[in-house]
């Protein structure tokens, strides 16, 4: 473990990673190597790690080392030193091939040591502020007793030349900037000119990590991780000043788009940070706190491909276990009943209204936020395990009223999404005052379509040949629809000609929709024509994720996890029904996506808060979008379970499980609880960060909340009792 004069080593044996500090020069420099390796993954002087700010709003300044002392203390390497108006020691361990950093912060015996003035210059470099200690602390100039420090932030920043804003993930806030979100709304950007910078509170983080990726010198890409350890009030983030990114993990200030002490709030707003900002104090007497976080660095299995390991490691170091109110058994029941509710039938029109109750106008909606034939397929699923033919029944006169009825009347195939039971009326979706069919919501239902059919055909149902044939007809639409860049639009005009706006992903459930009509169909030119699909959205979105999955969450325009989720299900299915290792492979990769989203830890609610007073375990929800902080139930659970299982992944089965028995919570059991009044009800959004009301949730229940919960409980209670896929 010895260096040369002037340096101390720790070594992880089992990683091959080190950590050497060189004592010789004012500061220490620290490096991170991998043994074998000819470049370092970081060099810095401690005086450019060690922030060290006071007042407000807080700035990435650094007022460099004072009095520096490294010693070795078993198997750490410990940093004593002065750091502004602060002590700072820092002790470092290699645990399980991470390198722990403990930083305990103190107030110095004495008057206190100012080495920046409050507030700073204003557009001077947040960087170059400061100045000597006796000109800018009265306290030392005349004697007075020491004040108490308030409005302190500390931390660390690691600045990575050899890194881009574009390369950062923070998970649910900033994939890579956010390349696809709309230019129009806020939503987290890093920014760079001349400073930037996105630092968020850790309970906005499902897994509370930063991490960069970037080409080095020799030997390819690179990769660093920052890992809060004590995740709860600190933040992180990443900063960026004249050019030049660094990592920060910092004792709790945020920062958004470039501005300190601003927090994102709802879809596209912003607010000024209350009282509690994420500011630390010391009282006047000698007093310390501790911030405690682990680096990991390495190089990626393939460029792009760094964050990956972010999830896997995240399981190491917070081994989570969630919540597990209701057993399946128990989930279906009272998903049921919220289904049962929301059956609709009068004078020839069926199915099932996306709200129940007064104040909503009734209707249906088909796909996305309604999922109308996603219920009718549990109905039937529910009828026929149970042998209960009424149920079967009503999901017939569910998908014969949407056959009937919901045609545009210009190209075959393509079928609005709404219908109003009151005047009769369907309608598509409205952007910008144009009228137009989601591809999301039209590959949701086209999807479903084939799994009724499906579902019937196994049990020796009859099907009737115009259900067939309405699918053949959207499959033909969607074949017909290829773009000149090759992947699909985002939806059509009511004339069949495709929606003139950027596509994203959201053309994939169309593609998962051509490989289930194949499954009823057998036409071996739509399987050839989805598996060209898939490798094309492959290419453009996770070959290096340099343009992460987007705009399927029909009201957020940016990166989000719906998209992700569409991918996984194309993925997973190929692979299913190829066999081919590159399917398996893309599959696994979104299935790393989709899980920086699904929260491994539980943040503390404000205390009186109802999630707190409920007992409410953000563990195993997932996130929605770079523009929408809460949590919903919107999770391919059973797929990924069953992914795993069949791949092998124990680790995916494990997660999968998680998350659906993490759904269980905020169902209403009783009259009253969650402040529903009907047994089965759930909200659609959960609370756990500062969007919206921190510890809180809603009771906006549009019947897509039902149907993704009961249609997994019954996929994923079925193969548990050995029903097969």
């Amino acid at each position: 473990m010895a260096g040369s004069a002037g340096q101390l080593v720790l070594r992880d044996e089992g990683s091959g990673k080190v950590l050497e500090v060189d004592t010789g020069g004012g500061s220490p420099c620290v490096r991170l190597l991998i043994k074998g390796d000819g470049e370092a993954f970081f060099v810095g002087e401690l005086s450019a790690m060690l922030l060290v700010s006071t007042g407000r709003p807080w700035r990435p300044t650094h007022p460099g080392v004072r009095n520096a002392v490294v010693i070795r203390d078993g198997d750490r390497l410990v940093v004593r030193c002065s750091v502004g108006v602060l002590d700072a020691e820092i002790a470092f361990a290699f645990e399980e091939g991470l390198l722990c950093t403990e930083i305990t912060w103190s107030r110095p015996a004495g008057p206190a040591v100012l080495t920046e003035p409050a507030g700073g210059a204003e557009g001077a470099d947040p960087a170059a502020s400061g100045g000597r200690a006796e000109e800018a602390d009265p306290a030392r100039r005349t004697g007075q007793p020491a004040a108490p420090l308030t409005d302190l932030a500390v931390g660390l920043l690691l600045e990575l030349p050899g890194s881009s804003p574009e390369m950062v993930t923070l998970p649910q806030v900033l994939y890579r900037d956010n390349p696809s979100s709309d230019p129009t709304r806020t939503v987290p950007k890093l920014g760079t000119e001349p400073y930037g910078g996105v630092v968020v509170e850790e309970h906005r983080l499902p897994v509370p990590c930063v991490h960069t990726e970037w080409d080095g010198n020799a030997g390819g890409p690179r990769q660093l991780a920052l890992y809060s350890l004590d995740p709860g009030d600190g933040s992180l983030g990443a900063v960026v000043r004249n050019g030049l990114l660094s990592l920060a993990a910092l004792s709790g200030p945020v920062m958004l788009n470039g501005a300190p002490d601003i927090r994102y709030v709802h879809k596209g707003a912003t607010a000024p940070c209350g009282d509690s900002a994420g500011y630390r104090q010391l009282g006047a007497e000698k007093g310390q706190f501790t911030t405690r976080h682990a680096l990991d660095w390495g190089r990626p299995r393939r460029p792009g491909h760094g964050f990956r390991d972010m999830v896997h490691q995240g399981l190491r170091l917070y081994g989570p276990v969630g919540e597990r109110p209701l057993s399946l058994d128990e989930i279906v029941r009272h998903k049921t009943m919220a289904m049962d509710r929301r059956w609709y039938e009068r004078a020839g029109v069926a199915g099932y209204l996306k709200f129940p109750g007064p104040g909503h106008t009734p209707g249906f909606m088909y796909g996305w936020t309604g999922q109308c034939l996603k219920l009718a397929w549990c109905d039937a699923r529910l009828g026929l395990e149970g042998g209960v033919p009424r149920r079967v029944d009503r999901c017939r006169r569910a998908v014969d009223f949407y056959l009937d009825g919901s045609g545009t009347g210009a190209p075959p195939g393509l079928r609005l999404s709404f219908h109003n039971v009151e005047d009769g009326s369907w309608s598509g979706f409205q952007r910008d005052g144009r009228t137009f069919v989601s591809a999301r919501a039209y590959g949701d239902n086209l999807g479903d379509l084939a799994d009724v059919i499906g579902l019937l055909g196994e049990h020796s149902q009859e099907v009737p040949g115009r259900w067939v044939e309405a699918l053949r007809e959207g499959a033909d639409l969607v074949v017909r629809s290829t773009l000149p860049n090759g992947v699909l639009p985002l939806g059509w005009r009511l004339d069949g000609t495709p929606d003139p706006e950027p596509p994203g992903a959201a053309g994939l459930p169309c593609v998962l929709a051509l490989l289930k009509t194949y499954g009823v169909t057998g036409d071996e030119q739509l399987l050839r024509h989805a598996a060209e699909l898939v490798e094309r959205y492959q290419r453009r979105h996770a070959e290096d994720f340099s343009l992460p999955f987007a705009r399927a969450t029909l009201d957020a325009v940016c990166e989000d996890k719906e998209a992700g989720i569409a991918f996984f299900l194309c993925a997973e299915a190929l692979w299913s029904l190829t066999g081919e290792p590159r399917h398996r492979e893309w599959a696994e990769a979104a299935a790393d996506w989709l899980l920086t989203w699904v929260y491994q830890w539980n943040p503390e609610f404000p205390p009186g808060s109802p999630l707190r007073e409920r007992g409410f375990s953000a563990v195993g929800w997932p996130g929605v979008s770079v523009q929408n902080h809460h949590l919903d139930v919107f999770f391919p659970a059973y797929e990924l379970w069953r992914f795993g299982e069949e791949a092998g992944r124990p680790d995916y089965a494990r997660l999968a499980e998680l998350v659906l028995y993490a759904f269980g919570q905020g169902i209403c059991t009783e009259p009253g609880a969650w402040d529903f009044a009907g047994p089965g009800e759930q909200g659609e959004g959960f609370y756990p960060t500062n969007w919206q009301v921190r510890g809180t949730s809603n009771t906006w229940n549009p019947s897509w909340v039902t149907a993704q919960v009961l249609s997994n409980a019954l996929r994923m209670r079925g193969a548990l009792a050995g029903g097969g896929r």
